[in-house]
């Protein structure tokens, strides 16, 4: 492997020890259903005092693309990704106990379904994610029915590999692992080469 600058340098040292825990890595999710213009806010949240940087990412559902939305550090300092509103995407930061950081996302859009997160670039953890959804509805709770006892019949036929509703615990992991690499990349790479070109 042939590094030529500082920032695929860096981007190799951080990257490295990352890519050796991938296998442990989990990301869970919560469900926001948010109204077309509504707005969001999300927190990620360091349990201790090491997390001095943070990427906020998200990869939306409809073009099956990630994208980086925000760096963050402790000072409240913030580079916002390619393109994006810095109106729309306000990223802050509180300490006591724990650092929280915070990003709120306005105007909403059925196109921005998709899942929210963020990466410290000292854990090689994936903190709580969001799911948004903008313009769905939630799901309606049906009411109890009451079902009558019926005799239990055998059956030889062997039990598919994936039960229904297990879908959403088995693909979330994956892609965690997947994001976590690919943010990282993104975002670091973003980060070093707007350094580069302000210190031109």
């Amino acid at each position: 492997m042939c590094i030529t600058n500082k920032a695929e340098l860096m981007i190799f040292l951080f990257v490295s020890p990352l890519a050796a825990s991938l296998a442990t890595i989990q990301a869970t999710s919560y469900v926001l259903y948010t109204k077309i213009n509504g707005s969001e806010t999300i927190t990620c949240e360091c349990p201790d005092h090491s997390c001095q940087e943070v990427f906020w990412y998200r990869y939306l559902e409809r073009t099956k693309t990630l994208q980086f939305l925000l760096y963050c550090n402790s000072a409240g300092r913030e580079r916002h990704g390619e393109n994006l509103s810095a109106t729309r995407f306000k990223g802050s930061v509180s300490s006591g106990q724990r650092v929280v950081y915070t990003l709120r996302i306005t105007g909403l859009q059925e196109n921005e379904i998709g899942f929210y997160s963020c990466m410290f670039k000292t854990k090689n953890t994936m903190p709580v994610g969001y799911y948004i959804m903008p313009g769905v509805n939630p799901p309606t709770v049906q009411p109890p029915t009451v079902k009558t006892k019926t005799p239990k019949k055998t059956c030889n036929c062997k039990p598919p590999m994936s039960p229904k509703g297990c879908e959403q615990s088995v693909l979330w992991p994956g892609i965690g692992a997947l994001l976590l690499l690919a943010i990282t990349l993104a975002g670091t790479l973003y980060y070093f080469s707007r350094e580069t070109n302000q210190l031109r």
